[in-house]
């Protein structure tokens, strides 16, 4: 009886053990709270009260997107169309970065945001780069070309490219963009977004130059994630609006969550 009560013990003390560990090792893995636009739930997207309302909730990185004004001048606007998102119609690219800045880009989200502006890609790295991770995005490159290379030359002239760990992520729907963003910088890491799920042909070209793939919350499950890190790249999923989207993410082994609430991802 006595045999049987310490091989009782030593095997319960043993699947304790095994979930004790495995538990530690769950919490190891920290998935990155990626603020989408800023907090473009509770700010006017992309301007600094969305980028430092996200700071005060605790982001990893500031998720921003980059287009050309029609001065050739570098600016975090999401949409081709200041339509949205600004008390002005017409393109992006039809406007200087003066005129772009001269926009109310706070009142349509609310009155209390009257007077918010669309930074520059210049005045966002000035302001954030030091104190967050930043993961840019080039909204429709084709449309502007030679965008890569100025995203590469000012992030070079603050030696960004040499900061390491991440810390500067820029990712494309348009791979093209991103390869050639990956030759003139190889030292940032790229990503390319997908809203589709890949076929294993598809990740290991891409593996061949980014180092993340990152894919819309609609087309996440087991394989997608697991083909994506088999093949040496990390997934950030994007874009988390609701509790459902985020108890859904929470199952996967995640390196980033990209969303608009982001005490969705506590």
């Amino acid at each position: 009886m006595k045999v049987m009560k310490n091989a009782f013990f030593t095997a319960l003390a043993t699947v304790i053990s095994f979930f004790g560990i495995k538990k530690i090792a769950n919490s190891t893995h920290k998935i990155k709270k990626i603020g989408h636009r800023g907090a473009a739930g509770y700010c006017p997207e992309n301007t600094f009260p969305s980028y430092d309302r996200a700071l005060e909730m605790g982001a990893d990185y500031l998720e921003i997107d980059v287009q050309l004004s029609k001065d050739g001048k570098l600016v975090v606007i999401h949409d081709t169309l200041v339509d949205r998102t600004s008390d002005h119609k017409g393109k992006v690219s039809d406007y200087t970065f003066d005129e772009l800045k001269k926009m109310d880009a706070g009142s349509w989200f609310s009155p209390k945001f009257r007077g918010a502006r669309i930074p520059s890609f210049e005045e966002v790295l000035d302001a954030y780069a030091d104190r967050v991770g930043l993961l840019v995005e080039l909204k429709k490159p084709s449309l502007y070309p030679g965008i890569e290379d100025l995203i590469a030359k000012e992030l070079k002239k603050r030696n960004l490219h040499l900061k390491g760990k991440d810390h500067i992520i820029v990712q494309s729907f348009e791979t093209e963009s991103i390869k050639k963003f990956h030759e003139l910088l190889p030292e940032v890491p790229v990503g390319i977004l997908i809203n589709y799920p890949p076929d294993k042909i598809e990740i290991k070209e891409i593996a061949k130059y980014a180092s993340y793939v990152n894919p819309k919350w609609t087309v996440v499950n087991k394989r997608v994630i697991n083909l994506i890190h088999s093949n040496g790249m990390k997934a950030v999923s994007w874009t988390v609006r609701s509790k459902r989207e985020a108890e859904k993410l929470k199952h996967y082994p995640l390196d980033g969550i990209v969303a608009d609430y982001l005490d969705l991802i506590e």
